[in-house]
């Protein structure tokens, strides 16, 4: 029998309406006037007002002046800036459906990206155009659109003035989902390893959208719950400490959203007390769990600052829990509570449900839950616990007052400052190597970084001497270095194996790879 937890808060949707529509409403009584994103780099700004404006404007273009027809998937690649927002919402607006690709990639790993998500339009970072044609021309997708995001103050990107001068708002058509369910209309496509494999392509529906408007983060912090509650939002290109301390100060920021090794540095570095944060309430960390040493570390720099932390994932669009400002009794490392309509079940090895309190497989039912894997059945079903329930590959369990405790991972994605990697990606590329006969990755813990980084577990081919392993490791190293964007380098090196732990049908035993991980590095 099924032990569900439910939240304690209940919030209705409906069934039947566009992201583009429900940003058509209001919500705060904003001020059209009001800035609501800025791009440090470039000083360019964009209101309340002119954002819906600027993306309607945009969206006419898109059909009728490039030829996009609805449900086409426009793919950006770029940087954080205003003129990413716009293109999300103009493709929204448009009625497409909008899928997001790490600036970072390599050409190989766009070309991955690409074969699953097929878009027909991209809409990219100049810098990124170069490597974009690249992939391109080894795919079926040689013939898309590309157009280039403009970081400019005078203009709106995307299109040169003399196609915006006098657009009309697009066909209400084009955006109004009356009469469809909107839980089986796609709106966007983002690429996640999921509990194992490589990358696949989330699909989230416009339901599972408007639902994460309750309990927002990633994408949607920027893309959907500012535009649509109308505050603030300061847009960095690349990170930088003494920049976002600086930030943090002049903007009088009530917020600072961090990854734990953001955290790390905040908690340590000799920069931030450079700056007085008299306005910040709280910090919002995410994308993996903060460990207690830094979180007690940083709560000493920031006495009255709240630490709060967040757990989710993408294939349920965002957030799980949250701690709030008010949770003044969450354990330093808790998830927080769980947030509007949420049931969550934990389960052991054979999914039975497990004794209240004790830890389990955290599994999810939720509005926000994705569609599915795109053109992925067999990925999905393996996904699911069973319709409507979501099995998050994490281990944890509800502590007495409610708040969830994550203790483990069963799934094997690693994540390194907030990116995802997928293991089975980068052994890949280590099997390619003629000296290696079996290798497994897994991740490994590094303090110094506050993070997670990737490490090879190798075996090599009979006859190779041990006074060559130091060499052979570097060659490995090099080789996925050279095939893979940066954040994906084996950075935890490459140990050697006499055999990898595997099942009796062969699969790698990641837990066990991970202990002996472990065990190395408190050696």
């Amino acid at each position: 029998m099924s032990s569900t937890i439910i939240s304690d808060l209940t919030v209705h949707l409906r069934p039947d309406r566009s992201i583009t529509q429900m940003m058509l409403e209001n919500k705060s009584n904003a001020d059209p006037a009001k800035v609501i994103s800025e791009d440090i780099l470039t000083g360019k700004t964009i209101t309340y007002g002119q954002l819906r404006e600027d993306a309607f404007k945009a969206a006419f273009a898109l059909r009728h002046r490039m030829g996009m027809k609805g449900n086409d998937t426009v793919t950006i690649i770029g940087r954080s800036c205003v003129d990413y927002i716009v293109a999300a919402h103009a493709i929204w607006a448009a009625g497409g459906v909008v899928s997001t690709i790490n600036h970072s990639s390599t050409p190989k790993e766009l070309v991955h990206a690409i074969n699953i998500i097929q878009p027909k339009f991209f809409i990219v970072d100049a810098s990124v155009e170069p490597k974009l044609r690249e992939a391109l021309a080894q795919t079926e997708y040689k013939s898309a659109t590309i157009m280039t995001l403009i970081e400019r103050v005078d203009n709106l990107a995307l299109f040169p003035d003399d196609l915006l001068v006098g657009s009309r708002r697009i066909e209400a058509e084009a955006y109004v989902l009356d009469g469809k369910d909107a839980r089986t209309v796609c709106a966007a496509l983002v690429l996640s390893s999921g509990t194992t494999g490589l990358p696949k392509a989330v699909m989230l529906s416009h339901y599972n959208l408007t639902a994460i408007l309750s309990h927002i983060y990633g994408l949607y912090v920027c893309a959907l719950m500012g535009p649509w509650l109308g505050y603030y939002v300061c847009l960095v290109p690349s990170f930088d400490l003494d920049t976002y301390c600086r930030l943090l100060q002049d903007k009088q920021a009530t917020l600072a959203r961090l990854v734990p090794p953001v955290a790390l540095m905040l908690a340590e570095n000799p920069i931030v007390q450079k700056y007085s944060y008299s306005t910040l309430e709280y910090f919002s960390c995410s994308a993996a769990p903060l460990k207690p040493l830094v979180a007690s570390k940083l709560q000493k720099r920031f006495p009255h600052v709240s630490l709060c932390q967040t757990y989710g994932c993408t294939e349920l669009s965002s957030c799980v829990s949250q701690s709030g400002v008010r949770d003044k009794d969450a354990p330093l490392v808790s998830g927080g509570s769980l947030l509007a309509n949420m049931k969550v079940r934990f389960i052991d090895d054979h999914c039975h449900d497990v004794k209240s309190g004790e830890p389990g497989e955290i599994c999810v039912s939720a509005p926000s839950i994705m569609m599915g894997y795109k053109d992925n059945e067999a990925a999905t079903q393996e996904a699911m616990l069973e319709p409507g329930w979501y099995r998050t590959g994490d281990i944890g369990y509800l502590d007495a007052k409610g708040y969830l405790i994550i203790i483990d991972r069963i799934k094997d994605v690693i994540k390194y400052k907030g990116f995802q990697i997928s293991p089975t990606e980068l052994e890949e590329i280590i099997g390619q190597h003629p000296s290696v006969a079996d290798s497994g990755v897994t991740s490994v813990w590094d303090d110094s970084e506050a993070t997670e980084i990737p490490q090879a577990f190798v075996v090599p081919v009979s006859g190779t001497f041990t006074s060559e392993r130091a060499g052979l490791a570097k060659e490995i190293q090099d080789m996925v270095a050279a095939k893979v964007a940066g954040y994906k380098k084996l950075r935890g090196g490459v140990r050697f194996i006499d055999q990898l732990p595997r099942n009796p049908t062969g699969k790698l035993l990641r837990r066990e790879l991970r202990q002996k991980a472990s065990l190395k590095a408190h050696l």
